[in-house]
């Protein structure tokens, strides 16, 4: 089998993603998470199953908060940061995303010279952590193209009014990207992610188009499962 993602991008076969699926173990439940009780001997012997076998080197972690905070590692480097983003543009240092729901997204420049990993959920959205994002990397002068990894989908996230209040009143064209059925809400997170992506000027944004509620088998998912096991999304420059 095949782990790593492969993408129809304009990027460098340089540019790498492992997206660590249930199905890395036998058990079908590879979790990368230390939160919760009993996790951190399962996620610490997980994570080093990766470094034997897929990833070039021990990966950065961050204690994800659903903020907009965004660490340019070329500048920084602390064992542990409070962050939803990592930016490098160092060969095989591994940056890293966990998700139950919540989009991983990959942004690299065309020319393969540097990356960033978001962690991008509700609030994230709305936080607006991708311009965040974008007031780092434009310090470099490339062109960008991103990729939105699985993450919950437009037809399961359900919200209320009052969320769907908060975004239209960010900007009047969220507006379509929250859908109706009989009394429900729905949000459309990775249309949201796009949008902002290209209001960003990344004019190429791919998709992995699936969905961790309705691939549970494959991805862990808090809407589903409200527990607090995660899968990563680990990205570095070969």
């Amino acid at each position: 089998m095949n782990n790593f993602e492969k993408i129809n991008w304009n990027v460098p076969d340089s540019i790498k993603i492992l997206v660590s699926k249930k199905s890395f173990s036998s058990k079908n439940d590879f979790n990368i998470s230390f939160y919760g009780k009993n996790n951190y001997e399962e996620a610490y012997k997980n994570i080093n199953f990766l470094i034997n076998n897929f990833l070039p080197s021990r990966p950065h972690f961050i204690k994800q908060v659903h903020g907009k905070k965004v660490i340019d590692l070329n500048k920084n480097i602390l064992p542990l940061y409070v962050a939803d983003g990592l930016i490098t543009s160092k060969k095989k240092q591994v940056v890293s995303i966990l998700t139950a729901d919540c989009m991983p997204i990959v942004i690299s420049s065309t020319c393969g010279n540097i990356i960033c990993v978001l962690h991008v959920g509700r609030k994230g959205l709305e936080f607006n952590i991708i311009e965040n994002a974008f007031s780092i990397l434009n310090n470099y002068n490339y062109s960008y193209e991103a990729w939105i990894g699985p993450s919950i989908s437009k037809d399961y996230y359900l919200v209320d009014n009052n969320i769907k209040n908060t975004f239209v009143n960010l900007n009047e064209k969220y507006e379509d990207f929250f859908s109706r059925n009989n009394n429900n809400v729905y949000m459309d997170l990775s249309g949201i992610a796009a949008f902002q992506l290209k209001e960003n000027k990344v004019d190429n944004v791919y998709y992995s188009g699936l969905c961790t509620f309705k691939n549970s088998k494959d991805f862990y998912s808090f809407r589903k499962f409200s527990d607090v096991k995660r899968f990563g999304t680990f990205v570095w420059i070969d």
